[in-house]
């Protein structure tokens, strides 16, 4: 990923290079964590380090910085925290600077703050769409894997908690027929299924803002169904969401807005695609299987059409955010 400092001139890096402090690390050690405070940013003198973040069952390595490169900047210019962990692969050099003198220096020189934040807007607009996992073509990667860690004691005692067949497992088959045809027929946008509550949450385009919930069994019940969602064509509800969109970017409160978030979910409205129609089935027909998932099993799934994202919570009390392609390798992977 190319540095916030790409587009300066050498002599206003040699300024910034003036800030540094050296640092020797050593090999496999942690540089920071993933949801630390972003205090310093680093040049690497020579060595190479591991950006990576935490998945599943895995860690998975989204970048490798080696001697030339900056990391670390973007959260330090935000004043935020950690977006992924990072660690050396190799005993390493690094040149950090703190968070209070690097803000002090761009304070000092207009002309650098300038250049500096319009790169960082351009980024912040990018992570804007991605930390909402947002599914605007060439914005959002189509394999998206997100993890979220739960409570820790739970962790821990998940394996030992006995399994149970609740009324939603009873009759999975023939809710996994009911969810699909809300999605694709009907007017439900937002399905949360409560594998042991047997709760069902649903969102639809006639209220989009709000939850209804509906007890599973009452979805068995077909007029019970006609009563609730009534029938649209998956295209024509697409165009319902479109509009609620349109209607939303035309609002002068956008036009207050910082610009990076005004860029961004502006592209986000113009280019927004609902999940593909032929990927619902697929989806829905898992939803047995993540109930077998060896130790671990879901307490919840959420299929949402107007986001590429399933949301999983399991009985660790972790989540999961996954795109549809994503989601059947993860299914695949785990049983």
């Amino acid at each position: 990923m190319a540095s916030i400092f790409q587009d300066l001139s050498e002599r206003d890096l040699d300024k910034v290079l003036q800030l540094v402090s050296d640092v020797e690390v050593a090999p496999e050690e942690v540089i920071f964590n993933e949801g630390d405070r972003a205090d310093c940013l680093y040049y690497i003198d020579s060595g190479t380090v591991s950006i990576y973040i935490e998945k599943f069952n895995s860690i998975q390595e989204i970048q490798v910085a080696r001697a030339g490169d900056w990391f670390g900047e973007v959260a330090v210019v935000n004043q935020g925290y950690r977006t992924a962990s990072a660690k050396t692969k190799e005993a390493t050099l690094l040149r950090k600077v703190s968070s209070a003198d690097f803000h002090a220096f761009l304070a000092q020189e207009p002309e650098i703050n300038r250049t500096v934040r319009a790169i960082v807007n351009a980024r912040n607009e990018k992570l804007v769409l991605e930390e909402k996992m947002l599914n605007v073509p060439g914005c959002c990667d189509r394999d998206m894997h997100i993890s979220i860690k739960g409570d820790a004691s739970l962790r821990e005692s998940a394996m030992e908690r006995a399994r149970y067949e609740s009324v939603v497992d009873k009759h999975l088959e023939a809710l996994t027929a009911c969810f699909e045809d809300l999605l694709v027929n009907r007017t439900a946008h937002r399905i949360m299924v409560g594998f042991n509550n047997g709760e069902i949450r649903v969102s639809t385009v006639l209220d989009p803002f709000s939850e209804e919930f509906h007890p599973a069994l009452r979805l068995l019940d077909t007029s019970y169904v006609e009563r609730h969602f009534p029938k649209i064509d998956y295209k024509r509800k697409a165009e319902m969401i479109r509009r609620i969109y349109r209607a939303i970017g035309e609002d002068a409160f956008f036009k207050e807005l910082p610009e990076h978030l005004n860029h961004g979910f502006s592209s986000y409205f113009n280019n927004w695609q609902p999940l593909p129609v032929h990927e619902i089935p697929k989806i829905v027909s898992q939803l047995p299987r993540l109930r077998t998932i060896s130790n671990f099993y879901a307490r919840s799934a959420t299929i949402n059409i107007v986001k590429d994202a399933i949301q999983m919570q399991f009985n660790c009390d972790g989540s999961h955010i996954v795109s549809a392609r994503a989601y059947e390798r993860f299914v695949e992977e785990n049983l």
